[in-house]
């Protein structure tokens, strides 16, 4: 395949069982080879984060599993399994700093 990779080809599979949480560490698997559209699985260990920041691209957060707080300008947001929220590019933002959870993350440039 030319754009995705680490997905499956033969038989389906849970998107979230592609990655494992790990005690202390924030684990990602890229599933695109793009420069324009960026899609990254994250799995978060209890109380990890990314610390803030902007992306020049539209970014939506997908939750896979547990509860994902996000702060950003406007406030912090907690967001659950099965939810997704968009944050415009350049709006500054940071992920995580609560419970384990694991996420789809997708930027459009």
């Amino acid at each position: 395949m030319e754009f995705l990779r680490n997905l499956p080809t033969d038989d389906p599979a849970a998107l979230a069982g592609l990655i494992d949480i790990r005690p202390a560490r924030v684990v990602s698997m890229a599933l695109t080879r793009s420069e324009h559209c960026q899609m990254t699985l994250l799995a978060f260990g209890d109380g990890e984060s990314v610390s803030e920041e902007r992306y020049f691209g539209d970014t939506l957060y997908y939750v896979l599993e547990g509860s994902m707080p996000l702060r950003m300008e406007s406030g912090e947001r907690t967001l659950t399994a099965g939810q997704c929220l968009a944050v415009p590019a350049g709006v500054s933002h940071a992920v995580g700093g609560g419970g384990s959870f694991k996420l789809l993350q997708i930027t459009l440039q």
